[in-house]
Order: structure tokens, then C-alpha cells, then sequence
């Protein structure tokens, strides 16, 4: 894996500035998952996940939360 497929503090800290056209961390995350799926994304206690895998995950927490109610601006906590 190159030292490029891996999204550093530092990305993210860039991704979760607004930019010139309101970039926020979830674009940026989308958009490296987009160019990097099958990267590592996520280690711990022996299990690894994908960027690609990780995006699904997050998209399916994203529609249940939708599914229960949840909307913009709503605090969910997780646990």
C-alpha cells in the first residue's frame, strides 16, 4: 500500500475546513474512499476494514438514522 492511499491528521483536519466551495471531512472521506476503496481505512482487535467497506457501513448507519427520524443538525449519540 502506498504511503498516498493512506488519508493522514492532516488531510482530515484539511477535509474539515470549508473551502472555497464548502468542502466538508465527508466529502473528502467520499472522495479518497472513491480513489482508494480497497485502501485500510480502519485496524482494530484484528479486524480490518476497507475505505470502501467503511463508506457502506457509514451510508447504512447514515439511511438507518434517516429511517428513525434523525435529521440535519440532530445530536445522535453512539455508543
Amino acid at each position: 500500500m502506498s504511503p498516498d492511499a493512506n488519508m493522514t491528521r492532516s488531510d482530515l483536519a484539511t477535509a474539515a475546513r470549508p473551502g472555497a466551495a464548502g468542502t466538508l471531512l465527508l466529502h473528502g472521506f467520499e472522495a479518497h474512499a472513491a480513489g482508494c476503496p480497497d485502501a485500510l481505512a480502519v485496524e482494530f482487535a484484528g479486524s480490518q476494514l476497507s475505505y470502501a467497506q467503511l463508506n457502506t457501513r457509514a451510508n447504512q448507519l447514515a439511511h438507518l438514522l434517516l429511517d428513525r427520524g434523525v435529521s440535519a443538525g440532530d445530536l445522535v449519540a453512539l455508543c
